[in-house]
């Protein structure tokens, strides 16, 4: 089990908020996604084989900018 931490970009509302924590959780292997509107931060506890490449993809497809903090 590891945690990434994502600066995550283009997020203006609790709404969004909603959006990037399912599209995080949707990522195979991702157990937890906690996501900071005011810090424009994610943070997610996933197993061993889960990328950083394969969040940032999720959030690309729901419109959502992100690199690894």
């Amino acid at each position: 089990m590891k945690t990434i931490t994502l600066s995550v970009r283009g997020m203006t509302c609790n709404n969004c908020v909603k959006h990037v924590g399912e599209a995080l959780r949707g990522v195979a292997g991702v157990s937890r996604a906690e996501v900071e509107l005011a810090a424009g931060r994610a943070t997610v506890d996933a197993a061993d084989e889960v990328t950083v490449d394969s969040l940032l993809a999720a959030l690309r497809e729901d419109g959502y900018e992100a690199s690894a903090a």
